[in-house]
């Protein structure tokens, strides 16, 4: 069940509308749509899993990117300060956009993301914490260019949550990477010893692994 509480994680107080640092996080950073697509690929993922665990994990972190797009949502509302209505920054004949000039500079091209992992969970978990590191790098840099202190207070905030999620996909990474059956090899006291899917292959073959014509002989 979906439910929305109006409460965000931290306040937005921004002293003074910043009309060029609201230029540069939407243009440059591109606003909320890269931290809004990552939710929405977090829910998919907890969607595909058959898994309650991973499923859960998966659908809490993105709430958290949903809350925190929330967040810095509000602090792009807050640099723009024109108005209150929903605005089109391409579309849009408010006297603020005239004010300042378009910007000159070249449109860098993204890299895009088009890797198929096959339905492969760790894979797919690598790609996430890939792309949250890339994120915490990104925020690192927007830190670096605001004055505005309540801004700041937002970005290290949106730092804290992007380094929390990816020690919560690392750890998802591990469980994947190194199961409790395996482990041990199923070797000395252990109960998964003699067991067809966690022993030592290599000291006693495993016999799910022969050739079923060879059994036929």
């Amino acid at each position: 069940m979906f439910q929305y509480e109006h409460k965000m994680e931290v306040e937005v107080n921004v002293h003074r509308p910043d009309f060029a640092s609201y230029l540069m996080l939407d243009r440059e950073y591109n606003g909320t749509v890269e931290g809004l697509q990552q939710a929405v690929h977090y829910i998919r993922q907890s969607f595909m899993i058959h898994n309650e665990e991973f499923r859960i994990r998966f659908y809490r972190i993105a709430v958290r990117k949903l809350n925190d797009m929330e967040v810095l949502a509000k602090l792009l509302h807050q640099m723009h300060s024109s108005d209150d209505r929903y605005y089109d920054e391409s579309n849009d004949d408010t006297p603020a956009f005239e004010l300042i000039p378009p910007l000159k500079e070249e449109i860098a091209s993204k890299e895009v993301y088009d890797i198929h992992i096959n339905n492969d969970l760790t894979a797919a978990v690598m790609l996430d914490i890939d792309r949250e590191t890339r994120s915490f790098h990104k925020y690192e840099e927007i830190l670096k260019k605001l004055e505005d202190e309540g801004a700041k207070e937002v970005i290290r905030h949106l730092l804290h949550s992007c380094d929390t999620v990816v020690r919560e996909l690392k750890d998802i990474l591990n469980q994947l990477t190194t199961p409790q059956e395996h482990k041990d090899f199923g070797l000395g006291d252990s109960p998964n010893t003699w067991s067809h899917s966690s022993c030592n292959y290599f000291d006693k073959p495993n016999p799910l692994f022969t050739n079923p014509s060879e059994l036929k002989k």
